[in-house]
């Protein structure tokens, strides 16, 4: 490979311009790409919506041969191409749902050096012979690949398929191989740069935290559907998140009944349908999308202005990808999560079921870890702190309260010391550890609270001094305060047929009354939303409304999503400066050159049409 590092500041920010539309990188993205013409290898951890796609298109652009880009669903390949054709780039894919002439076509267009990134699956780069046949057509000046925490079972979206991609360094071991993905832990990152053989790569891990966005968490009670509505009917796109394939058909049913245009998503529907409904939702057609994880990073929507968890994520890091689908484009998104205690049961159960398939025994380091992670999610919910600190922490960076952008900092619920409680718990558990036994909450509770079960007497545990000593906390309560301890480390639950509770060295500071635990008080639903970044634009302004369905009308025009003719930034930024010339026109943050060739002229005179009216 040839790398470009004499390429200058100048000529990367006409490129930027010239194809992007815009005058300005931002944060890190410069850095990446310098790397990726200096001909490094490459692990760029970007937030979704950080840009992190022109890091390795750009670069494309700009050195000699053909950059692949490995990337794991049809779905994300085909938007990019099509984003990447709208702003003059040539671009192609290859995929097992083309023809055998359109796959002709991509070849041809290799050979005659005319495409400057080529989209794969892995398991098409993998391919005998596969390779070999693309080095004999065009010189590869650089492997990307996209969603690059696939590569790992440590992250939230582990492909197998992926794993094979190791091969590519022995295969071509002169090529800078790139890793780029959204979302990643210390140890992910670690794991990709060991899996893909990357060697000494340029690490750059931008700042997880999303400006944009507002996160909030509601009790789920009879009440939650109907505040779901009424989130619906203030417009805006939006994704409704549902464990069951049941409860996603349930509320889509019901949103459509109730006047909302929705559709279901899940992995029940057949391919065609998920295509159909999905299409529908990118394309504007329909408001809202109520889905299982199913409906996954496949999807690009710039303007999904909220996303609504209606049931526990598996996950932090899975939340915050999901949540993440909201606000895309840097305007204003609200992510909220219902949460009810009576959702553990469900989630454990669905870990319960995780077993070997063969002799049917639980597999029980995977059912340990899947606890872990819920826990995580369970703490965030329930946690009085910054949702932000809560968030950031995960995945290793620190943050200051308050963020300004979650309903702990803007409506900090009451709370309840607990720390006496706290003790007692701790204690209990003590007790029973030093007379060699281990014994999972309920009965735990039951010693606290002074119940006298016909297993709390058979063990003598009616004898212990603890008996009855919390008879003042509900259990519910106590229930909380259990799983604020595990995610707090001065409990450990240890895995088996039935997981027990056992104290650890962290809960020592805690006993000797060097620490305070505190639970929020009550309950709560819907709280005031808010942002730190106010609205980038006029929402309410009728030249907004009017440029938005003229967008509307030429994106159906030409068969494609509403977002590739413009973002509802650029709309923004066009209904406030008004440009009344193409030149004006050009200076619009999102403006590149075709587009300013294409749809310049059609939306100046809408614009000079609204200023005369």
């Amino acid at each position: 490979m040839t790398a470009v590092p004499a390429v200058g500041a100048d000529a990367l920010h006409q490129a930027l311009k010239t194809y992007f539309g815009f005058s300005e990188f931002r944060p890190g993205q410069i850095d990446i790409i310098r790397d990726a013409m200096a001909g490094r290898d490459v692990l760029a951890v970007m937030p979704t919506g950080g840009g992190k796609s022109l890091c390795f298109q750009l670069p494309a652009l700009l050195l000699p041969g053909l950059t692949l880009v490995v990337s794991p669903l049809i779905a994300l390949m085909q938007d990019q191409v099509r984003l990447l054709r709208a702003n003059g780039i040539e671009a192609g894919l290859l995929n097992s749902a083309q023809t055998a002439t359109e796959a002709a076509a991509c070849f041809r267009a290799i050979e005659e050096g005319r495409l400057k990134l080529l989209y794969v699956a892995p398991e098409r780069l993998l391919m005998t012979g596969f390779l070999e046949r693309l080095r004999q057509m065009a010189a590869i000046s650089q492997v990307v690949i996209d969603e690059a925490h696939c590569v790992s079972d440590w992250g939230h979206d582990f492909r197998p398929e992926y794993r094979r991609l190791a091969s590519v360094r022995e295969r071509l071991p002169e090529v800078p191989i790139l890793g780029f993905t959204a979302t990643a832990t210390p140890a992910v990152r670690d794991d990709i740069v060991n899996q893909l053989q990357l060697r000494e790569p340029a690490r750059h891990v931008a700042s997880f935290d999303r400006p944009n966005l507002y996160w909030s968490v509601e009790t789920k009670d009879r009440g939650s559907y109907d505040r779901l509505l009424a989130r619906a009917r203030k417009g805006g796109s939006g994704i409704v998140y549902c464990l069951s394939r049941k409860r996603v058909d349930d509320i889509a049913a019901r949103l459509l009944a109730d006047g909302i245009e929705a559709l279901p998503y899940h992995a029940g529907l057949n391919a065609a349908q998920r295509n159909h409904n999905q299409s529908e939702f990118i394309r504007d057609a329909a408001q809202v999308m109520v889905a299982t994880v199913a409906f996954g990073m496949g999807i690009n929507k710039p303007d999904v202005r909220w996303v609504v968890h209606f049931d526990l994520p598996r996950s932090l890091e899975a939340y915050y990808q999901e949540g993440g689908r909201a606000g895309r484009d840097g305007e204003p998104g609200e992510c909220v999560l219902y949460f009810s205690a009576g959702d553990l049961r469900t989630a454990d159960q669905l870990i319960r079921s995780r077993v070997d398939a063969e002799t049917g025994e639980p597999l029980q380091a995977v059912q340990a870890a899947a606890r872990a992670q819920l826990q995580t999610v369970v703490h965030y919910a329930e946690s009085p702190d910054c949702r932000r600190v809560l968030q950031l922490a995960y995945f290793g960076e620190p943050f200051s309260a308050p963020c300004g952008g979650c309903d702990n900092c803007l409506n900090p619920p009451a709370v309840d010391d607990v720390t006496l409680a706290a003790r007692q718990l701790l204690s209990t558990v003590a007790r029973l550890g030093q007379r060699g036994q281990a014994y999972g909450s309920a009965h735990v509770i039951d010693i606290l609270r002074g119940e006298a079960t016909d297993k709390v007497i058979a063990q003598g545990h009616d004898q212990l001094s603890v008996f009855g000593i919390g008879r003042g906390l509900a259990p519910p309560r106590w229930r909380t305060l259990i799983r604020r301890l595990l995610a707090d480390g001065a409990l450990m639950q240890r895995d088996g047929e039935y997981p027990v509770l056992q104290i650890t060295a962290d809960a020592r500071p805690l006993l000797k009354g060097e620490r305070v635990v505190t639970l929020p008080q009550a309950t709560r639903g819907a709280t005031k939303s808010g942002s730190r970044r106010a609205a980038a634009g006029p929402v309410d302004d009728p030249l907004f409304q009017a440029l938005r369905q003229l967008r509307l009308r030429l994106a159906r025009e030409n068969d494609v999503p509403p977002y590739v003719v413009f973002t509802d930034v650029t709309l923004h930024a066009l209904a406030e400066q008004r440009p009344l010339n193409l030149q004006a026109f050009a200076d619009i943050p999102g403006v590149g050159q075709r587009k300013l060739d294409q749809w310049g002229a059609i939306f100046v005179e809408a614009i000079r049409d609204f200023h005369d009216s």
